[in-house]
């Protein structure tokens, strides 16, 4: 049986696409097309023959076969049957200030139909992309006892931009393969957000996506995400709304995250100074 022996426990926009990239070039790597694959939480009924075929391209040289979903560790049965079926997984994260990932994740939400409302309810009600993917002392905790610690490993959104090339190879390492120098493409975090030039048509183009992925079309998809002139229709050239620039969400999402990051900081004896800053 063929399945994956490495996976990301971090959360969306956190710098998955750029880890995706990353590991999606390296000759000893496999990742799936589409980057998502979404097993252990979504598809779970379907059974590990469904979950392997995403990986039936691997050859024999692929050293790491990688899951790149973003939520397994967030979801407590979804690391729980992550555990039971690959026990000897290794986990690496790439952890984001909340407060700019929780406004990033609104954004795309907003764009893509999966959010209409004000930040203060989707918050609370949306997607679990915005409501339960900035837990990160759960998520690694979760980690560290199903998998131990030193099968997890923890990297930082702000180093993927500030030393992409030291990030690369640190994560090469913990997966066992061969260091490479990053290509220019890949040296910064891809975390640009754009306006959604028709949000009703933009949201069709999600739910297509999603049933898409459930049918094992996930290289389609992997295609039409890459694909500079369906980029170029769906999104205008227009930036989001910048975090900086609504004081009033800064310090809404500053309030709700405070004791998480310092519940951070002392679980990783790390300084998160930074990421307790208000507007």
């Amino acid at each position: 049986m063929t399945l994956p022996n490495s996976f990301y426990g971090g959360p969306p926009k956190a710098g998955s696409s750029w880890i995706f990239a990353l590991l999606d070039a390296h000759p000893q790597i496999f990742v799936p097309r589409g980057k998502y694959v979404q097993f252990f939480t979504d598809f779970y009924d379907r059974g590990t023959n469904w979950y392997e075929s995403f990986y039936a391209g691997a050859r024999p040289d692929h050293v790491a076969l990688c899951d790149l979903t973003t939520d397994y560790l967030f979801v407590p049965e979804a690391a729980e049957r992550l555990a039971e079926q690959i026990p000897d997984a290794r986990i690496f994260f790439s952890l984001r200030d909340p407060v700019e990932r929780d406004w990033s994740a609104y954004q795309h939400l907003l764009r893509t139909g999966q959010a209409y409302g004000p930040l203060e309810s989707e918050i609370e009600t949306g997607h679990r992309l915005l409501s339960g993917c900035s837990a990160y002392a759960d998520a690694i905790e979760r980690s560290w006892r199903l998998f131990g610690r030193e099968r997890t490993k923890i990297l930082w959104f702000d180093d993927i931009r500030d030393n992409p090339q030291n990030v690369a190879d640190t994560l090469h390492d913990f997966l066992g393969v061969a260091r490479r120098k990053i290509s220019p493409s890949n040296s910064k975090a891809r975390n640009v957000a754009r306006v959604a030039r028709n949000r009703r048509l933009t949201a069709i183009l999600k739910k297509a996506a999603i049933a898409m992925r459930s049918v094992g079309m996930g290289q389609v998809l992997g295609w039409m995400k890459d694909n500079p002139s369906l980029d170029r229709i769906l999104f205008s050239r227009a930036s989001v709304p910048r975090l900086k620039d609504c004081p009033a969400a800064w310090t809404f999402l500053a309030d709700r995250h405070e004791e998480e990051i310092l519940r951070l900081e002392a679980l990783l004896s790390c300084d998160l100074t930074k990421w307790r800053q208000r507007p």
